[in-house]
C-alpha cells in the first residue's frame, strides 16, 4: 500500500515486468511495474484494448531495454482482473450495474399516436422496445423493435405483452412479463453476454466502446459510499453519495448504449456487413463494377471523429451495395476512405429493422450498422479479458 492507493493483485510477465491492479476506491488502474527500476506507471486498463500496441521498458544495464506486445499479456490480464474481482467489492458493484444496464436497455419508448409511430425520434428509434398505445391512449402492447428468430417469436404469445393501462407501460411492467429474461435464456450471445461484458468494462476502466467513460466509471464506484466529512464538527451527519441511475439518454452512456442496441437489433446480419479502408473508394468501387447512386453528408460524431461524405454504390450483377465514406478532415481512426459493403437484400432488411412504418432512413441505418460493427469488434476484443468472472453463458 502507498499514500495514493493499494495494489490488489499482481502477475509476473517475466523477470523484468509485472502487471498489477491498483485502486483507491474509484475506477482501478493498471500498474505496469518495471522490476529493474522498481518503478511503476498507472494507466487505465483500456490500454490493453489495442492488442498490437508495443511496450518498451529499461533494463538494469545502461542502454538495455525489453520489448513486449500487448496481445501477449492476455493471460496475465485475465488473471489480475479475476483476482481483483475476487478480492474487492467489485462483484457487488458489478451485479448492480448488470441489472441497471438490463433495465436501461429494456426501457420501452412510449408512443401514443399513429403519427408518432410513423415519425419516431432518433432516441425512440434507438430503443429496443416500443410501448405502443397508438390505437388507444389508455392501453396497448409492448412491441419489440428488433427482428425475431423463429425461436424468439415463439416467446411472444398472444396477450403476453398487453398494456392494460397507461400506468403499466414502463420498464418494470415489461420486465414483469418475463420476456427479457426468456430472450436472454434462449439466445445469451445476443441478449446476455454483451450486457455482462459491457458492465465489466464500465467498472474496470475499459473504454465505452471507444469512448472515454472515466467520469461515469468513477461515479459507479463511488455510488452508495459515504462522503468524507470535511466539517470539523464531530456530530455532523455524513450523507452517502447517491446511486447513479443508468439511462441510455445519459451523455456518459449514450454512445455505448446506442451501439449496443444497434448490435442487438442487427445481430443476425452483421457477419454480412464488411468494413475496409482504401485510398480512394470511388476508384476502387468503379473498377469493381459498382455504379454510383447518390451522396449523403454525415456530421462529426456519427461515422467517426470528423465529418464524412458518403457515396452510395450498387453492383447489380453481384447484388451488392457499398458505401464509400470519405472523411472531410484528417481523422485519427484510419487513412483513406472507409468502405462498407453488404448484400443489397441485407441492406433493405436493415432499413426495415430501423423503422416501424414505411419511413426508411439511410442516414440512421448506415450509422447504426457501423455502430453495431464497432460494438461487435469491441465486445469480442474484451470478452477474453473478463470471461473468467463475468458470468457469460
Amino acid at each position: 500500500m502507498d499514500e495514493q492507493g493499494k495494489i490488489i493483485c499482481s502477475c509476473d510477465i517475466d523477470a523484468n515486468l509485472a502487471l498489477q491492479m491498483w485502486t483507491r476506491g474509484k475506477t482501478p488502474r493498471l500498474s505496469i511495474f518495471n522490476k529493474n527500476k522498481n518503478s511503476r506507471k498507472l494507466i487505465h486498463i483500456a490500454w490493453v484494448e489495442k492488442r498490437d500496441r508495443t511496450l518498451a521498458i529499461n533494463g538494469k544495464k545502461p542502454g538495455e531495454s525489453f520489448n513486449y506486445v500487448v496481445k501477449d499479456f492476455e493471460p496475465a490480464v485475465q488473471k489480475i482482473l479475476t483476482d481483483f474481482a475476487a478480492k474487492t467489492n467489485f462483484k457487488v458493484k458489478y451485479f448492480k450495474v448488470v441489472l441497471d444496464l438490463e433495465k436501461a436497455l429494456a426501457r420501452p419508448e412510449p408512443v401514443s399516436s399513429k403519427s408518432d409511430l410513423a415519425m419516431l425520434t432518433e432516441e425512440k428509434r434507438s430503443s429496443l422496445w416500443i410501448a405502443d398505445c397508438s390505437k388507444d391512449k389508455n392501453s396497448g402492447e409492448f412491441k419489440p423493435f428488433f427482428p425475431l428468430t423463429d425461436d424468439e417469436a415463439k416467446l411472444f404469445t398472444e396477450g403476453r405483452l398487453k398494456i392494460a393501462s397507461i400506468a403499466e407501460r414502463g420498464t418494470d411492467n415489461l420486465i414483469k412479463t418475463g420476456i427479457t429474461a426468456d430472450l436472454r435464456q434462449i439466445n445469451p450471445e445476443r441478449w446476455h453476454n454483451p450486457i455482462r461484458v459491457a458492465a465489466a468494462a464500465m467498472l474496470l476502466g475499459f473504454s465505452y466502446c471507444g469512448n472515454d467513460g472515466t467520469a461515469m466509471a468513477d461515479a459507479l464506484w463511488l455510488a452508495g459510499e459515504k462522503q468524507k466529512n470535511t466539517n470539523p464538527a464531530p456530530n455532523v451527519a455524513v450523507m452517502k453519495i447517491p446511486e447513479k441511475k443508468l439511462t441510455l439518454n445519459d451523455p456518459g452512456l449514450m454512445r455505448l448504449g446506442f451501439k449496443m442496441t444497434a448490435f442487438m437489433r442487427h445481430f443476425y446480419i452483421l457477419d454480412q456487413v464488411k468494413i475496409d479502408y482504401v485510398d480512394d473508394a470511388l476508384k476502387y468501387l468503379q473498377e469493381a463494377g459498382y455504379e454510383r447512386q447518390r451522396r449523403i453528408d454525415f456530421n462529426t460524431g456519427t461515422l467517426g471523429d470528423v465529418p464524412y461524405r458518403t457515396t452510395f454504390f450498387e453492383n447489380a450483377d453481384s447484388g451488392m451495395t457499398a458505401f464509400g465514406c470519405n472523411p472531410r478532415m484528417q481523422t485519427v481512426r484510419h487513412r483513406g476512405d472507409m468502405l462498407i459493403t453488404l448484400p443489397t437484400e441485407i441492406y433493405k432488411q436493415a432499413l426495415k429493422m430501423n423503422t416501424m412504418s414505411d419511413n426508411e432512413d439511410d442516414f440512421f441505418t448506415i450509422t447504426r450498422l457501423l455502430w453495431a460493427k464497432e460494438f461487435a469488434s469491441w465486445y469480442e476484443n474484451l470478452k477474453p479479458y473478463v470471461k473468467g468472472f463475468a458470468g457469460l453463458k
